[in-house]
């Protein structure tokens, strides 16, 4: 099938794009999160070896659905840019989903979803139009190396589920994420032409990441020798605008550039950009420290998520943010980048000199 919607990998990922924000909100103090990513169930229905929240799932917590509807509520009296249904468990899982879909849509909110895809059926098309973005988990290209990942046999059904949401999405981008893994590493150059060959707008790879510390999740670095030399073979005839491989590989196999920043605070907290909903209820500013209440600013399950948006201990833990970064201590982090385009922005006033694309 024949990709017609023309999704550009380096344009939605370029970090420049943070420049527009910062003009506009970096003298307010008062101010709604630009975004807001809610991972609101631990619940799975694959159980991926790889998973990051592999331990953390296993209290198999889910924030009860009059809290939801409560945050929803904040989240449209805010005025937020987007909402992104992500993280911990499998969105779709959560009861009476398609009403807080459908609640947001009527708000013209955009909305994001990663999803592993197993659950959308033909009852769920209608529901799955009302997304801006959806990008469905790829774990392999072949059947048996799936159901080692994710513990089933469900390649086919998933590959059929991608072929459906493809022929009936217009205005949705539909793209694909691949988490590379020690079980995976051999069939990425498959994986990547089963994405061109399913017609999905783009194709990020992931490479694992071992935030539990259970040892034996990310590759070594006789693996990541492997991935590049495959790579390598087909480096000509590689897609930048559909897949991000090509960077993958000339950083050493990582999702992240290694360098930190420092001697500047995050930007991104400054700017009130973004805020991460877990399934215990509580609120973060950065992903990476999800989990760690030294970073929680409070919980939804206590009070309204304005209270906490506007509370004393947010601006507490900006401040200790801010901190961190400048001595450099913040990795693994989506913001890295962001912030190194903001600070050259501030330094000389220019945007368009720091093509530094956090993948």
């Amino acid at each position: 099938m024949i990709n017609t919607k023309k999704a550009d990998l380096n344009k939605l990922l370029n970090p420049e794009k943070v420049i527009w924000p910062y003009k506009e909100r970096k003298d307010k103090t008062s101010l709604a999160p630009f975004s807001m990513e809610l991972h609101l169930t631990s619940l799975c229905n694959f159980s991926c070896y790889h998973c990051s929240y592999q331990d953390r799932r296993s209290n198999r917590s889910v924030v009860d659905g009059s809290t939801i509807k409560g945050l929803i509520d904040s989240i449209i009296d805010l005025g937020i840019n987007g909402v992104y249904w992500s993280g911990g468990g499998e969105p779709t899982t959560i009861k009476d989903f398609t009403k807080y879909i459908d609640r947001i849509a009527n708000s013209k909110i955009e909305q994001a979803l990663i999803t592993n895809g197993l659950l959308i059926s033909d009852k769920w098309i209608p529901l799955m139009k009302k997304f801006n973005y959806i990008a469905i988990s790829f774990q392999a290209s072949r059947k048996e190396t799936y159901e080692k990942i994710t513990g089933y046999d469900v390649r086919d059904k998933l590959f059929s589920n991608v072929r459906k949401l493809n022929d009936v999405l217009e205005g949705t981008i539909l793209g694909a994420r691949c988490v590379i893994n020690k079980y995976n590493y051999k069939e990425i150059v498959p994986i990547y032409k089963d994405a061109k060959e399913l017609g999905v707008d783009y194709l990020i790879f992931i490479p694992a990441v071992d935030y539990e510390k259970r040892g034996n999740v990310e590759l070594s670095e006789e693996e990541k020798g492997y991935l590049r030399d495959e790579v390598k073979d087909i480096e000509s005839s590689l897609d930048d605008s559909f897949t991000n491989l090509r960077r993958i590989t000339k950083q050493g196999g990582a999702y992240y550039k290694k360098e930190v920043n420092r001697g500047f605070p995050c930007y991104a907290n400054q700017i009130r950009a973004t805020a991460f909903i877990n399934y215990d209820g509580g609120v973060w500013l950065c992903q990476p420290h999800i989990g760690n209440q030294k970073y929680c600013i409070g919980n939804i399950n206590d009070c309204k998520f304005t209270e906490i948006w506007n509370s004393q201990r947010h601006c507490e833990v900006i401040e200790l943010l801010d901190s961190e970064h400048e001595m450099g201590k913040c990795k693994n982090c989506r913001s890295i980048a962001y912030n190194r385009v903001l600070h050259n922005y501030i330094l000389t006033g220019a945007g368009n000199s720091f093509h530094d694309p956090f993948l």
